[in-house]
């Protein structure tokens, strides 16, 4: 059998087209030892198991042994959103690395300590002003440090611990 048609046959079977050594899919799984698939690259990536993406979303999805996404690269671009998120067992976005807009980077630490997700550690860039944010379980920012464009440094919330 000629080698051209060897190449062609899987790309067939998956749903693929190749040119040279292009190969075309909308999404590719790559599968451990059990067959599961652990990685999946997608344009567009499917929604987790549990929630629904609130727009579409391109890249890299990582899975667990169940098939239940725990982090990924992913491009938002409707919403000009580009990151990397690691996920909680509980299906939150606990740590991420993102590009939100143009020169507005941001790591962001989530915790689940209540009822619901919260921002607890923000480090980002907004319109020029550098800000290292702290906030409590309920997702209340407590303390925040900023230093502006012209270096201008400020300090919110530091004062004596609140009485209980």
């Amino acid at each position: 059998m000629p080698r051209s048609l060897l190449l062609l046959l899987p790309s067939l079977f998956l749903g693929c087209a190749t040119s040279g050594a292009t190969l075309t899919a909308r999404t590719l799984d790559i599968v451990d030892e059990a067959g599961r698939p652990r990685i999946r690259i997608g344009a567009p990536l499917p929604d987790p198991k549990v929630g629904r993406r609130a727009v579409k979303a391109y890249g890299i999805q990582w899975l667990d042994e169940a098939g239940e996404e725990i982090g990924g690269y992913a491009m938002l671009s409707p919403i000009g959103v580009h990151g990397l998120c690691f996920d909680s067992r509980r299906g939150y976005e606990a740590v991420c690395v993102g590009l939100i807009k143009e020169g507005m980077p941001e790591v962001v630490l989530r915790d689940q300590s209540g009822p619901e997700p919260q921002e607890r550690i923000a480090l980002r860039i907004v319109d020029g002003v550098a800000l290292l944010e702290l906030s409590d379980e309920a997702g209340r920012p407590r303390l925040r440090f900023t230093v502006d464009r012209e270096g201008r440094s400020a300090v919110e919330g530091a004062g004596p611990p609140a009485s209980r």
